[in-house]
C-alpha cells in the first residue's frame, strides 16, 4: 500500500493545533533460531519500534506509519478509536537511513487508497537506524488543509517585441 505524499507543506500549518505521534525505536537485530549457526541467520537486518500516541483526535479511524529505507519500505496501518491512547509495536523495519512519516485518516484502514486524502499528516523525518541501538523519533501531525487552485495562461499581444527597459527600471528580456 502506498500513502499520499505531499512534498510541499504550507508554512501556515503552525496555526493548526498539532497532534503528536512519538515513535521510540527499539532496534533489535535478527534473531537466530535455536540450533542455527551464524551462517544461516536471516540476511535482512531489521529493527523494531514502539508506536505511542497519547490521545487519538476526534474523527480519526486509521493511523498509517510509513518507514522508507534504502532497499525496502514498511507501511503499518493501525485501527484506532478517538479519545483512546495507542501503543503498538512496529517490527521488521529496515536498518540504515530511514525516512519516517505518518498520516491519520477518517476512513477505515481497509478503504484507504492512493487517492485518499489524510485528515492529518506529518513532515518526513530522516533517522539513521543502527542495529542494536535505541533511537527515538517524534512526528508531529498537522491538519490537512484543502484548496481549489485554478491556473490560467494569458495570451500576450506584444509577444514579439525586443528586450528593453521596463517601466519599473528593470530590463524586460525575451528568450
Amino acid at each position: 500500500m502506498d500513502s499520499n505524499r505531499i512534498s510541499a507543506r504550507n508554512p501556515a500549518r503552525n496555526f493548526f493545533r498539532p497532534a503528536r505521534l512519538a515513535v521510540a525505536l527499539l532496534l533489535a537485530g535478527p534473531l537466530a533460531a535455536a540450533g542455527c549457526d551464524d551462517d544461516q541467520a536471516d540476511p535482512i537486518e531489521s529493527g523494531e519500534a514502539m508506536l505511542s500516541i497519547d490521545t487519538i483526535p476526534d474523527g480519526i479511524a486509521c493511523i498509517r506509519v510509513n518507514v522508507v529505507g534504502e532497499f525496502r519500505s514498511v507501511v503499518s496501518d493501525y485501527v484506532v478509536t478517538p479519545g483512546v491512547a495507542l501503543v503498538e509495536s512496529l517490527s521488521g523495519l529496515p536498518v540504515g537511513k530511514d525516512v519516517f512519516s505518518a498520516n491519520a485518516y477518517s476512513q477505515d484502514c481497509d478503504s484507504i487508497t492512493k487517492s485518499t486524502a489524510p485528515m492529518w499528516l506529518s513532515d518526513e523525518k530522516s533517522v539513521n537506524i543502527a542495529q542494536g541501538k535505541s533511537t527515538s523519533v517524534t512526528l508531529t501531525l498537522y491538519k490537512n488543509g484543502r484548496a481549489k487552485v485554478t491556473v490560467e495562461f494569458a495570451d500576450q499581444e506584444d509577444a514579439g517585441t525586443d528586450a528593453g527597459p521596463s517601466s519599473d527600471g528593470g530590463i524586460d528580456a525575451q528568450f
